[in-house]
């Protein structure tokens, strides 16, 4: 797939049915996406289908209707949900696209009536606009605490007629999440927290009193559980490495009484990052795609260029397992068989015989499945947690804080913006101010703040 769509520059995105909690309706969601996105690639959308023994896919002509969520093709920042219920939200989105298809759209500069800098990196971060107008960036320090966290999921392979035209492949479930917490310490060493959930948490004495404590409704699942621990942790929350962004499976978990989403970044088949504030404590959790900052890449690679040689992904047969026999299936006591590594979706087996024998090592110590899969879903998280480490090294010499700026491209647009003022950082030729000579940026920076105080 990658080289097919490298070599026509597409952008593939594959689409199933995902059912929602009880009582609430399915929906058609983005499953997979291959390709980067350029001006000049081409989208090309597919609903796959599948009787169980061969798989279809179907050309979708309009993923706003299959979805049901509309986005403005004008501005592409009005989004709603069809609903057959609440009229009025449609037709306030067609009226905005009216009103929207008569905006010329063209880019317009504000500019201000006194001269000022151009440095919206600087700017921008409050803490390094402080340390700035004080003279005190030798004490700069980026952020260093996050949370990884990666979801498995089960996929259960089914033919069912949604429509005339329509057929439903599968359903995409969930069956565990894992997160690992990052606590930093003065020195630059960290502190591990790690949490792991799986659907038997939900079948446990103990389930609902924990639901309980939280403040949760009685059927909430275990992803609600460890989103409200996570409210207590930290601010910033990375996923881990993925074939997508699985923000789609959080859905109806940040669907809560107790938190609320605001307005995703990105678009329905790339999103970027979504905030969560939690209504009462007002603590907001930022999920960010990790390939924000390492590109498109699997974990394995990310893990082999960007951190610890003696780390390595393990591995763990997704597709012999579904909603009907996880509980079986994970409850064994002997490992699975090479077979069970036989992937109908890349047409051979998933692992090597050398990759094989060394799961047979590593079983060895679990007395089944399921401890297995917790520390491999686990260790998932924690694998991913050195690469951002040493991605926060490299770019915390340059002043610059890579978990403030979300993207690996706002972190090079931020180094072009401090080579101005600190050039000696990025070995330049000395620390004269050619663009900005005129300006003193540490008295600029205190009228501001002082402004801003009154």
């Amino acid at each position: 797939m990658s080289k097919f769509t490298e070599t026509f520059n597409l952008v593939v995105n594959i689409y199933t049915y995902q059912e929602e909690l009880e009582g609430k309706t399915g929906q058609y969601r983005l499953f997979n996406s291959y390709g980067e996105f350029n001006n000049e690639s081409m989208t090309l959308d597919l609903l796959l289908i599948s009787d169980g023994t061969e798989q279809h896919v179907m050309y979708v002509s309009n993923v706003e209707k299959l979805t049901g969520v509309l986005i403005c093709p004008y501005c592409h920042d009005y989004v709603t949900i069809l609903s057959d219920t609440n009229k009025r939200a449609n037709e306030y989105f067609n009226t905005h696209v009216e009103k929207c298809k008569l905006s010329t759209h063209e880019p317009s500069i504000l500019l201000h009536d006194v001269l000022m800098p151009i440095c919206p990196a600087i700017l921008s971060h409050p803490t390094t606009e402080y340390l700035m107008a004080m003279g005190l960036m030798d004490q700069f320090k980026a952020q260093r605490g996050f949370i990884t966290y990666d979801f498995e999921t089960l996929i259960d392979q089914v033919m069912k007629n949604i429509t005339d035209q329509t057929t439903l492949l599968s359903l995409l479930s969930k069956l565990s999440i894992a997160s690992t917490e990052v606590f930093p310490n003065q020195d630059k060493s960290y502190e591990l927290i790690k949490r792991c959930y799986t659907l038997f948490d939900e079948l446990s004495e103990n389930y609902q009193e924990q639901l309980e404590n939280y403040g949760l409704p009685s059927n909430s699942s275990f992803v609600h559980l460890w989103l409200a621990q996570t409210f207590e942790s930290t601010v910033e929350i990375y996923q881990c490495m993925n074939s997508r962004f699985d923000i789609a499976l959080l859905w109806d978990a940040l669907d809560c009484e107790l938190w609320t989403m605001g307005v995703p970044i990105g678009d329905l088949n790339n999103t970027k990052s979504v905030t969560v504030t939690h209504k009462k404590s007002h603590m907001k959790l930022q999920f960010i795609d990790a390939e924000n900052l390492f590109g498109l890449m699997t974990l394995k690679a990310c893990v082999k260029d960007y951190g610890d040689k003696t780390e390595q992904k393990d591995v763990f047969p997704y597709e012999i397992i579904n909603s009907k026999n996880w509980n079986d299936v994970l409850m064994k006591a002997e490992p699975f068989e090479y077979e069970d590594f036989k992937s109908q979706l890349k047409g051979g087996y998933s692992i090597t015989k050398d990759e094989y024998d060394q799961y047979l090592i590593d079983f060895k110590i679990f007395p089944n499945r399921l401890e297995y899969l917790k520390y491999y879903i686990i260790n998932d998280t924690e694998i991913t947690v050195k690469p951002l480490m040493n991605l926060i090294d490299t770019f915390e010499q340059f002043n610059i804080g890579v978990l403030h700026h979300i993207s690996i491209a706002s972190c090079a647009y931020a180094t072009k913006h401090y080579s101005t003022y600190f050039p000696s950082k990025l070995n330049l030729e000395s620390d004269q101010q050619t663009y900005y000579s005129d300006f003193d940026m540490g008295l600029y920076l205190q009228q501001s703040l002082a402004t801003a105080n009154v």
